[in-house]
């Protein structure tokens, strides 16, 4: 499934570019994550992610590589990981690109591509998109709030 979103901010691309690395604040943009743990800086991280997806609660523990990076401008992140509970797996990939706007401000455009198999699959590719869609607005207006919140 793939998704994609571009958001305006009020905040410079230097600005938007730093915050991208505040891994910390970054996991609290993103709805349901539970735990983020750097592995290697701006190379390699751990990240529980949990979500009610119709009846269940995953709970996938995810590896996530930076596989490209342009410094300032982008980077591509890959994403694999497994609810062993559910017997279910995700993986994907997040590109997050900046292009400069007028008076400082940064639009970002974010992209996913994601699958998800196994138990959760099951409930069908509508609900599970919807599901993801749900989490990709809810991560670009934490993102924006976030960013625009220190201005």
């Amino acid at each position: 499934m793939r998704f994609d979103q571009r958001i305006e901010v009020k905040a410079s691309p230097d600005r938007v570019w730093a915050f991208l690395w505040e891994v910390d604040r970054v996991a609290r943009c993103l709805p349901g994550c539970q735990e983020v743990r750097v592995v290697e800086a701006q190379k390699k991280y751990a990240v529980v992610v949990e979500q009610r997806i119709g009846q269940f609660k995953t709970r996938f523990n995810m590896d996530v590589d930076v596989v490209q990076l342009e410094e300032g401008r982008s980077v591509r992140l890959a994403a694999q990981g497994q609810d062993k509970t559910l017997g279910a797996s995700s993986k994907g990939e997040l590109e997050v690109k900046l292009e400069p706007m007028h008076a400082g401000a940064t639009m970002l455009e974010i992209g996913a591509d994601i699958s998800v198999v196994g138990k959760t699959a099951s409930f069908g590719q509508a609900i599970i998109k919807r599901k993801a869609q749900q989490v990709m607005d809810g991560f670009g207006a934490a993102l924006a709030a976030e960013l625009e919140g220190e201005a």
